[in-house]
């Protein structure tokens, strides 16, 4: 079988990277089509055995965004033609509308259901549309449902070491002794009208961290309020999830992050004004993973945080509940790409 995958966001290649090895090793011929980024040509050199094709672009501003969406729609419609695929696979299916009208298999998985444009241009196009069960939508007869995570296809004891801390060693950070932040550029549709810290709040929250723990910021697009620039912390894209890892709490304004850091069994408050079908399962199912909607409640239990870290050992613990108490979802995704898997509704 050939399948087509198309990923334009960094993050997907995450995704994708087990379920395309797991194809190969079947037999299968994979291509992914990425984008021009350098954080995604970066993890396609590390991931070596995924096959891409990265069209060029003409230009790094993006001033005209629907001129760049039909443009990515054109690349992807030339590779079905080239490659000629059986199937095209995606995430969210935001340029794969070719598949349905070259007469080519689409499925999509999605685990969002913010991302309601995509659902308007891309859905009516698929012929099955895969999400977790915890995800309260309905996609109808495309539905198909299943009891896993997208984090927990990359996020799992048989592709991840949660023992090898090379990373955060190498950087000089103590492991279970930093406290990771991850900001957000909120600066997508979904993003319209929410905000996370302010600077002031971010200032003042990290001066109270830092009396006990080492504080390292992951800052979106250089989003660093003045006087922070030490706690900046620069890494390659794929040691970012050894750094989360091991880091002894997690603040985070992006609920992916949250849900991986539960994955691996960190504390973590997730700070976002809006709420979601995954963070309500997660924060009520598992005890380390807090999410406040307003950014004055989540820097205060932060705080709290200071004289009351959970255990690590338990919190471990919770991580592995959590991993195994949900399906293999590598399996899951090829067996859906391969027409194997079973409908679940």
């Amino acid at each position: 079988m050939k399948i087509l995958i198309e990923a334009h966001h960094p993050a997907h290649i995450h995704f994708w990277k087990n379920p395309i090895r797991k194809l190969q090793e079947d037999g299968h011929e994979v291509l992914m089509i990425g984008r021009d980024r350098d954080v995604m040509r970066h993890l396609l050199e590390v991931y070596d055995w995924i096959s891409a094709d990265i069209p060029k672009r003409t230009t790094k501003k993006n001033k005209f965004p629907i001129l760049e969406m039909l443009k990515r729609q054109y690349s992807v419609m030339r590779a079905i033609k080239e490659f000629n695929p059986d199937v095209v696979a995606s995430l969210m299916g935001s340029y794969a509308q070719g598949a349905k009208l070259l007469g080519v298999r689409n499925v999509i998985f999605t685990d969002s259901e913010f991302q309601r444009f995509n659902h308007r241009i891309a859905h009516p196009f698929a012929d099955e549309i895969h999400t977790p069960t915890c995800l309260d939508i309905d996609f109808a007869k495309k539905h198909r449902r299943y009891d896993g995570f997208h984090e927990l296809s990359y996020i799992n004891d048989r592709y991840f070491d949660f023992s090898d801390t090379t990373v955060p060693v190498s950087m000089g950070l103590e492991p279970k002794n930093y406290v990771f932040m991850r900001l957000s550029a909120w600066n997508t549709l979904h993003d319209i009208g929410n905000e996370g810290l302010s600077d002031g709040q971010l200032i003042s929250l990290v001066n109270a961290l830092s009396k006990r723990f080492r504080v390292v910021i992951q800052g979106e697009e250089g989003r660093m309020p003045e006087g922070l620039e030490k706690c900046l912390l620069r890494f390659k894209p794929d040691q970012y999830h050894q750094i989360l890892c091991h880091s002894c709490f997690v603040i985070t304004e992006g609920f992916t992050t949250a849900s991986e850091a539960l994955a691996m069994g960190v504390p973590t408050i997730v700070i976002n004004k809006l709420s979601s079908d995954t963070m309500r399962y997660q924060h009520q199912n598992y005890g380390i993973l807090h999410h406040y909607q307003t950014s004055a409640e989540g820097a205060e239990i932060a705080r709290s945080f200071i004289d009351s870290m959970p255990d690590p050992e338990e919190s471990r613990k919770v991580g592995r509940a959590y991993r195994q108490g949900h399906i293999d979802v590598v399996k899951y995704v090829v067996r859906s790409i391969t027409g194997e898997s079973p409908r679940l509704y």
